[in-house]
């Protein structure tokens, strides 16, 4: 409301005032509790790439080629020299895939982890 000779602040009753502070004090609560929220969801979140880096790391430790034979057999593939290396799990197959950087540029080869037979190569790297 305009003050009563309309020059000045508006007056503020003390009704609106105590609205105004339930307002914000709800609002600043709804914050909270969307943050922790977030916060909870995210923690969820980093949890799902540690479980499967965990079922990786098992079935590489239980296949029946090995880390070292799968880099040795890309390297010869492709005649370069492996830079990175990692387990995928798709469709129940198992692959170990190995990237390499050598007189062809950078190739991906995808070794059957059980037979520790090249079942795919291609150039260029793997998206992360």
């Amino acid at each position: 409301m305009p003050s009563a000779d309309g020059i000045g602040p508006p007056r503020t009753d003390t009704k609106d005032f105590v609205l105004n502070t339930k307002l914000i004090a709800s609002l600043a609560l709804a914050g909270v509790v969307a943050t922790g929220s977030l916060a909870g969801t995210a923690f969820a979140a980093n949890q799902v790439p540690d479980q499967v880096e965990d079922r990786e790391t098992t079935v590489l430790m239980t296949a029946k080629t090995t880390l070292a034979q799968a880099i040795a057999t890309a390297e010869q593939q492709t005649g370069g020299r492996a830079y990175d290396a990692g387990v995928n799990i798709d469709g129940g197959q198992t692959r170990i895939v190995v990237e390499t950087n050598g007189p062809k540029g950078a190739q991906t080869v995808s070794i059957d982890a059980q037979t520790g037979q090249v079942v795919g190569s291609h150039a260029g790297g793997e998206q992360d």
